[in-house]
């Protein structure tokens, strides 16, 4: 295969589309597809979650801090599960009366947790646990039951904060990515641009991995990839061969295992393409690294919750990767009729706590929409001005989760090799034309495609953003590091920057007439690049306690240095981050609010032997050569 020059603004303008409709329904999110919508019948089975908040919480804010600090005795003594709940956790009594409230009304424990119980029941048994009717919503199969007024909770938990995820009205995480066109099988490799598409092997040489050995390939590291649905068994190894990783090392491809949670999701579901970018992705920068896919079923909050909770309580993965975001403003009262639900994204913070307290780092794309991730309140009501607002995503913007964010990378290219240096990075965001984000049958209008980034209305700024100029003396901001994203979407109102790229993957390549490889762009792309980097720190940390929790703490440590010393005219040793990279969000240039941290690379985007003192290892070489199969 030879893609001559082919780039992602090739790939979108040539209409190089021949399975792009067969990928449309897996890469759309199911909450972009109209609903039917009913009241649910008494005899519905209704699932949802009920959680309790974490105890003393000044003192694990506390703990937290003492684990990431190099100087406390407490550094990385990271606990067991069953140790932070009986610190941490709700009381097990508390637990217990939740259990005896909602059994004594005909509802049924499905799965208890120490943070709370998973709950089913009949329509009708819900609806008179929590006086309140349900109506029933069914998008692309996936059914949902929303409560029509605030729940009542039961008289005898009145003392207990409940948090129900799984009966509200909130729309469904969107994944990351999307699919700009089938790489023709007369086209060839991407090294004949110098925008790409990209390989991993490509990335590996332009962001400076180290040259790949059994010391350099995340083994002993632990990935979980949490994403809706399944991957095909073979698209793995299709990545690897093409990129002749046994020919050249004598090793098989990497492979995958799965989890399913929930019931885990279907083949060539809504999430299948992410995941299987994901999972190639990681896999592409640390192909020892033992990658699981924690399927669920949709990307809903009760399920992602699930997931979570399932990867914590385990307690077998180091790194989690979450390529898939929503809305962080939709979890307030204006869009949800007068209700705060933004107590679901601090159960999200409780479990992300405790992952960082037992040394698991999460990590998360950073947003599609550029600065503008949320619509007006007047869309989810129908309004026919509603506009995109400056806004954030969600998971990303947990302050315990690293952000990763991005722009366009821009390689060495010639016909004679395959090299893939690093030359430069920009991030000018794609103006949108006016559509349905959620599909609710009202447009929305002055959107951008880029990666996601701003400051956060919901998490304070934490302590490890002193040491950067973030533009926000109170509020949390992302994102934290940025790599390829890519760009050039179709539905853009002006015409693709000549800097948009994008990478290449496998998917369902058994499949001759709608399989093969594919061009895809999304901080869905930067994500599970990042944690692929993050599995190499890992690996060198020794197997007893190689796991490092909150990154955050670390990478902007890093990023505090190379600032002191000069930033972008820091000594080369110290030069991290690659910086003062151009381009637009949409809000804010990205040169604000420093040239040292900004709303799109945050950080900036990482040499990677440098930041993670690899810098003992060669570099990986070329593509498809011993240092860099």
């Amino acid at each position: 295969m030879r893609i001559n020059r082919i780039t992602a603004a090739a790939l979108c303008a040539a209409g190089v589309l021949a399975s792009q409709a067969a990928l449309s329904a897996p890469m759309a999110s199911s909450t972009m597809t109209p609903a039917t919508v009913t009241a649910a019948a008494a005899q519905d089975l209704v699932t949802f979650g009920v959680y309790l908040p974490l105890r003393h919480q000044a003192e694990l804010d506390a703990l937290l801090v003492q684990l990431h600090d190099k100087t406390s005795p407490k550094y990385q003594q990271w606990l067991q599960p069953a140790d932070f709940i009986a610190q941490f956790g709700p009381r097990p009594e508390d637990i217990a009366a939740v259990k005896n409230a909602l059994t004594a009304r005909g509802l049924t424990i499905v799965s208890t947790s120490a943070h709370g119980v998973r709950v089913s029941g009949s329509a009708a048994a819900v609806q008179q646990a929590f006086s309140t009717p349900l109506l029933k919503v069914t998008r692309h199969s996936h059914t949902r039951f929303q409560a029509r007024q605030p729940l009542s909770v039961p008289s005898e938990l009145a003392s207990i904060e409940l948090r129900v995820t799984g009966l509200d009205a909130l729309p469904l995480k969107h994944v990351h990515a999307r699919v700009l066109g089938k790489v023709p099988p007369t086209a060839g490799d991407n090294r004949y641009s110098p925008t790409g598409p990209y390989w991993f092997d490509d990335l590996k040489q332009a962001y400076d991995y180290p040259a790949y050995s059994s010391s350099t390939d995340g083994s002993g590291v632990s990935v979980a990839v949490l994403m809706s649905d399944l991957i095909y068994p073979d698209d793995v190894a299709a990545a690897f061969n093409h990129e002749k990783f046994t020919a050249i090392t004598g090793k098989p491809a990497p492979s995958v295992t799965t989890v399913a949670i929930d019931g885990g999701g279907v083949l060539n579901g809504d999430g299948s393409v992410e995941a299987s970018l994901d999972v190639q992705q990681v896999l592409g920068g640390a192909p020892g690294a033992k990658v699981t896919l924690v399927s669920i079923p949709d990307l809903s909050d009760d399920h992602i919750m699930d997931g979570y909770q399932y990867i914590i309580d385990s307690n077998k993965y180091d790194i989690v990767n979450s390529s898939f975001g929503g809305c962080e403003l939709g979890y307030n009262p204006a869009y949800n009729d007068g209700q705060d639900l933004t107590y679901i994204l601090q159960q999200y913070h409780d479990l992300f706590q405790q992952g960082n307290a037992q040394g698991i780092t999460f990590v998360a794309s950073s947003g599609d929409e550029a600065g503008l991730e949320c619509p007006t309140p007047d869309y989810l009501s129908g309004g026919t001005n509603a506009t995109f607002v400056t806004s954030v995503s969600t998971p990303a913007a947990d302050p315990d989760v690293t952000a990763v964010g991005g722009g366009n990378l821009v390689t060495t290219s010639s016909t004679t090799t395959l090299a893939s240096a690093y030359v430069r990075e920009s991030a000018n965001a794609d103006p949108e034309v006016p559509y349905d984000i959620y599909g609710l049958g009202a447009n929305v209008s002055g959107g951008y495609w880029g990666a996601g980034g701003g400051v956060s209305t919901i998490f304070r700024k934490p302590l490890y953003q002193i040491l950067a100029n973030t533009g926000s003396s109170k509020w949390r901001t992302l994102p934290d590091v940025g790599m390829q994203v890519g760009g050039c979407p179709f539905g853009i109102s002006a015409s693709c920057d000549p800097d948009d790229s994008a990478v290449i993957i496998a998917y369902d390549v058994d499949d001759p007439d709608n399989g093969g490889f594919f061009g895809l762009i999304g901080t869905s792309v930067s994500s599970p690049e990042f944690v692929g980097a993050l599995a190499l720190y890992e690996q060198q940390l020794g197997k007893k306690n190689h796991r490092m929790g909150n990154a955050n703490y670390y990478l902007y440590a890093a990023g505090a240095l190379q600032t002191l010393f000069g930033g972008t005219k820091a000594p080369a040793e110290l030069q991290f981050y690659h910086r003062n990279n151009p381009g637009f969000n949409g809000v804010v240039h990205d040169s604000f609010p420093s040239y040292n941290y900004n709303y799109v690379y945050g950080n900036g985007s990482p040499d990677v032997r440098k930041l993670f003192g690899l810098t003992g290892y060669k570099a990986a070489g070329v593509p498809q050569t011993s240092t860099n199969p």
